[in-house]
């Protein structure tokens, strides 16, 4: 606060870093895919098909998988609230069904960043994998309850189209918001350093912006280090670690549901080690 209130021009151009990221990267990238992977989760809820765990756990896994992170985690979150999936299920799914779309890895990522469609869809198929094999392992060893139909507290939903929208706004704000206010704080830290210690490494730089949103980090990192060697496995490393925003808004869905969070630290570190490791190997 006493910094906002002390740089508020500073304060300022975060901001509109944080909205120029939103509106110009995520945006276009996650509305459409929000939009058809919520239609599709209210379309399932209003027929209740959820009664299967292997199934469940599939249909949860395609649905955040399209829509990119935080539609797993909304997903596992509305499905807990309506006592749909277990509340153990789904704080261990919540560490799974985490990934960015296929359009902000392929086409931000790939394309914009990295100057390759073919990279990005590797890089797709590598992060897919690990959480595949983690939803292998899950029903493998992991003992879950069964929940009878005549436990589900299901909702009436009359147009699955509409509150498909209406979720989907409620999840554009949430990324919004953390996106702009973490944006903002990485900024003000960022000038403030500057002003005790004089110029700031481009690395520190990076690392303050990628620890709290990471597709300023990306930016940043882009505009820094693009023509330099490091810099695919330095995107890689943002892109995998994802950045405080992203972790504060599954906790926001998580708390919402009164979810666990010890699976989902626990899986997305051994996360980041096996995707980054396998991103060096076969780039």
């Amino acid at each position: 606060m006493t910094l906002f209130i002390l740089l508020p021009g500073i304060a300022h151009q975060g901001a509109q870093l944080g909205l120029e990221v939103f509106f110009k990267r995520l945006l276009p990238y996650l509305l459409p895919y929000l939009v058809v992977s919520q239609w599709l989760l209210y379309e399932l809820y209003k027929r209740n098909k959820w009664q299967s765990h292997v199934g469940n756990s599939i249909k949860i896994y395609a649905i955040g998988a399209f829509g990119g992170f935080p539609t797993g985690a909304a997903t596992i979150s509305t499905l807990a609230q309506s006592g749909m999936i277990g509340k153990r299920h789904a704080s261990h799914l919540l560490g799974i069904c985490h990934a960015p779309s296929p359009m902000f890895v392929v086409g931000v990522v790939g394309s914009q960043f990295l100057l390759s469609p073919q990279t990005g869809i590797t890089l797709m198929v590598i992060l897919h994998s690990i959480n595949l094999i983690f939803l292998f392992f899950l029903h493998a060893f992991v003992p879950l309850p069964t929940i009878k139909k005549n436990e589900n507290v299901v909702k009436t939903v009359n147009s699955p189209l509409s509150e498909g929208i209406h979720q989907t706004a409620s999840i554009l704000l949430l990324v919004a918001t953390t996106v702009v206010f973490f944006t903002t704080i990485s900024t003000v830290i960022r000038e403030s350093l500057g002003f005790i210690f004089g110029e700031i490494p481009h690395h520190i730089t990076i690392f303050i912006f990628s620890l709290f949103e990471m597709t300023a980090g990306l930016e940043i990192a882009n505009q820094l280090y693009q023509m330099e060697p490091f810099f695919p496995i330095l995107a890689v490393a943002i892109l995998s670690f994802n950045g405080l925003s992203i972790h504060m808004q599954i906790m926001v869905l998580a708390k919402s549901a009164k979810l666990s969070l010890k699976p989902y630290v626990i899986y997305r570190l051994v996360h980041f080690l096996l995707f980054v490791g396998s991103c060096y190997f076969f780039l």
